[in-house]
This record gives structure tokens, C-alpha cells and sequence, in this order.
């Protein structure tokens, strides 16, 4: 499904001409993902198949590691393929981007939702967390493509996210980031992964 879902938004990209060089991240990015799913699926075969003292005893101390919170929310992503960090354009980039966007509870719109509720067209997101306008006015020359909402989280991550149709961030700004360095970055993510923009006053 996440391949579907990691596809679609590019050839949808390609077919209205605004950013088909994208179809050439799909192999990069769902080839890891692929192996990823392999690899749990390899160890949940070999968690199943040995019958000896070895085996028993591999399994009762995986019962009790996924007893405790951190280990079961991390072994959920990965059967889910909500861990897998897309490749960065910078190495020293932000923890966040690449991520899968978290799932956020918004308070600031007409009714409290979730990030993921959000997804649910389907489009890129600007989420402004912390009523940034100079982030809000950046996106403007993209408003055909990128939707933009506002609303504060009890646990922001960043003071904004962009993030991809499939659920992925691809830009953030860190908190009390400065115009001056936070709008040239959001403006270079938006052309790498959303194309040009349209201009003012069409």
C-alpha cells in the first residue's frame, strides 16, 4: 500500500507537468523499504521455526521486551513502514526530515483533528505550528498544489512542516528559526519536491 501511495502522488506530479523528474525517486525510496519488510519478515520466520531450548528461550525474552512501550511502538512501525527515514539532500539536515510526519493532535482549526486526518486528500501539507506568517507567505505561489493549515499541538516538533502526500516530512523549521533562513530553505524544498510556482495574480 505505501508503495501505491509513494507513486501515485509522483505520476499525479508527472501527468500535470509540474514535477515529473520525481518518478526517478520511486525505486530509491521503496527498494530500502522493500528490504525493510524483508528483514522482519525473515526474523518473525525465525522467532516461529525453532522447537529446541535456544528457540524457546529467544521467544519468551521477545515476550517480555514488547511487554514495555518503546520496544512495542517501534516494532508497530516497522511492520507498519512508518520507520523508514526517505534520504536526506543534506546530511546534516534536520532528525525530522524524511520521517514519517507524527501523528499530531491540532487544537487551532474549526474542530481538534489529527495530522493524519489531515492527509486524507491526499496533497502536500504546510503545517504552521506556531502561526509563523512569513512561512504561510512563502507558500503562497503554491497554493494549487500545497494546502496550508495552522494549529498549535501540545507536543510540537518543529515550529512548521512540509510534508509529502504520502505522510513524509521534507522540510521543517526549527523553533524561533529567522525569516531569513527559514523561507529560502521552505522555498528550495517546495521547487525540489512540488515544482515551480505559479505566478502571482494568475
Amino acid at each position: 500500500m505505501l508503495d501505491s501511495v509513494n507513486l501515485a502522488w509522483k505520476l499525479a506530479a508527472a501527468i500535470h507537468g509540474w514535477a515529473p523528474e520525481l518518478l526517478s525517486t520511486y525505486h530509491s525510496e521503496r527498494h530500502s523499504a522493500g528490504a525493510r519488510a524483508l528483514l522482519h519478515t525473515q526474523a518473525q520466520a525465525a522467532l516461529r521455526r525453532g522447537q529446541d531450548p535456544a528457540a524457546e528461550a529467544l521467544r519468551q525474552l521477545f515476550a517480555e521486551l514488547t511487554a514495555d512501550d518503546q520496544p512495542l511502538h517501534r516494532l508497530a512501525a516497522l511492520i507498519a513502514g512508518t520507520d523508514i527515514r526517505q534520504p536526506a539532500p543534506d546530511a546534516q539536515a534536520h532528525a525530522l526530515i524524511g520521517m514519517f510526519a507524527p501523528n499530531l493532535s491540532l487544537q487551532g482549526c474549526e474542530r481538534p483533528t489529527t495530522v493524519a486526518k489531515l492527509m486524507h486528500r491526499a496533497r502536500p501539507i504546510l503545517l504552521d505550528l506556531t502561526g509563523r506568517r512569513d512561512l504561510r507567505e512563502a507558500v503562497r505561489g503554491w497554493q494549487d498544489r500545497v494546502d496550508i493549515h495552522t494549529a498549535p499541538s501540545d507536543r510540537r516538533p518543529a515550529d512548521a512542516l512540509l510534508i509529502r502526500p504520502d505522510c513524509h516530512i521534507v522540510w521543517c523549521a526549527t523553533r524561533k528559526e529567522p525569516t531569513d533562513s527559514a523561507v529560502p530553505a521552505l522555498k528550495s524544498a517546495l521547487r525540489t519536491w512540488f515544482g515551480i510556482p505559479i505566478a502571482r495574480g494568475s
